[in-house]
């Protein structure tokens, strides 16, 4: 059975403390806090720091997640058998081709709630797993053992906003891994906002990924022209989860 370890960069260490090191579910899993309270190093290099760290014969489901991503199940029981073969996530999106236009749907669940635990509401996909472009940032996870022979590192030019995005996006370009969305009950304590670093870590990236014939769900966006293809827009969600993309614009403003 392969160890799990889950990575988190920290600068609330209540937040931590709640989500991740006293939560009953993370008992017997491995975990590692890199603390940015006082230096702020960008995610990804810390991430990559953990990367590189790692012995060549590492046998462990690595979970990178925030601060305040809280699993509600084992994650051992959870990840035990699955295909190592893949990126896993709670949740994602995906880009499907239209008749002209492009539609970009979401994929898995996860309960999202603002830092004081109110407002709590679950948000789900139409499908809870499936094959997906990219995850949010909240959480990462992946084998060990795709590290094997390939160059899987974050992109250290993204500070704090679209490292996930990217990974998953270059594990497919150079390698052809794909992604997938898993059932993972959880909850996250953020709703997020689109910040100024935010956009222009998207930025960077359709430029990063503009010759792609792949396109990218949310590096694609919602009416973003990506890759010079400025005839076929991307429309973000489909109805039935339309009541999701409203809420978290509003809650975007």
């Amino acid at each position: 059975m392969s160890a799990v370890k889950i990575i988190s960069v920290v600068r609330d260490r209540e937040m931590y403390r709640r989500c991740i090191k006293d939560n009953p579910f993370v008992r017997g899993v491995e975990t590692l806090a890199y603390d940015n309270g006082r230096e702020n190093v960008p995610i990804p290099v810390r991430y990559n720091a953990f990367l590189d760290s790692l012995p060549p014969d590492a046998d462990a489901w690595l979970v990178f997640c925030h601060e305040d991503w809280m699993p509600l199940c084992s994650l051992g029981d959870v990840l035990e058998g699955l295909d190592r073969n893949c990126l896993y996530g709670p949740i994602g999106m995906r880009l499907e081709r239209g008749a002209g236009i492009d539609f970009i749907s979401l994929s898995g669940r996860v309960q999202q709630a603002r830092k004081d635990g109110s407002d709590c509401i679950t948000i789900c996909g139409e499908v809870l797993e499936g094959p997906v472009d990219t995850f949010d940032c909240q959480c990462l996870i992946f084998h060990s053992s795709l590290l094997e022979g390939r160059a899987l590192r974050f992109d250290g030019k993204l500070r704090f906003d679209m490292y996930a995005e990217d990974f998953c996006a270059g594990a497919s370009e150079k390698y052809g891994i794909p992604s997938r969305t898993l059932d993972i009950p959880c909850r996250h304590f953020s709703y997020g906002k689109r910040s100024r670093s935010y956009r222009a870590s998207l930025s960077y990236l359709q430029s990063k990924y503009s010759s792609c014939q792949r396109r990218y769900a949310t590096i694609v966006g919602h009416h973003t022209p990506f890759g010079g293809c400025r005839l076929r827009p991307a429309l973000r969600l489909r109805s039935t989860t339309r009541w999701i993309y409203d809420i978290l614009v509003k809650n975007e403003k």
